[in-house]
């Protein structure tokens, strides 16, 4: 019996399969919260682009909620909108008009393995923009 290999190979997969599934898992999970913080950045982004063309700060705001909604939506898969907390703030800075967008997300879909963080651990996504008047 001590001369007999058959069944080596499946010991050996026995002892390394659950590092391998555990690394492969963890690269997968890491990869998902990743692309979900590009998404929300990128939604931050899409935000001040589209506020930057208002005319006052009410309707800055209304059209930075509405492209960040629309992002959002747009990559819903990976992202759920319900649970992104979007806060507009506008402040006059001698003649520019500052806006700050921050959106926190809060989800643990994702958080599977203990040794990848949940988004709630993170800071919120922030931009800044300036709107400011090129005729003077």
């Amino acid at each position: 019996m001590r001369g007999d290999t058959r069944a080596t190979t499946a010991v050996e997969f026995g002892i390394v399969a659950p590092l391998l599934f555990a690394v492969m898992f963890g690269i997968l999970a890491f990869g998902i919260q990743f692309a979900t913080r590009i998404a929300v950045t990128y939604a931050a982004t899409e935000g001040g682009r589209a506020a930057i063309g208002g005319l006052d700060d009410t309707e800055r705001e209304s059209l930075a909620r509405a492209a960040i909604t629309r992002v959002l939506t747009a990559l819903s898969p990976l992202v759920d909108p319900s649970k992104a907390a979007v806060n507009v703030v506008q402040a006059d800075e001698a003649s520019d008009h500052k806006i700050d967008i921050s959106i926190t997300y809060n989800d643990t879909r994702f958080a599977l393995l203990p040794f990848v963080p949940d988004f709630s651990a993170l800071n919120p996504v922030t931009v800044e923009y300036y709107v400011t008047d090129p005729s003077g």
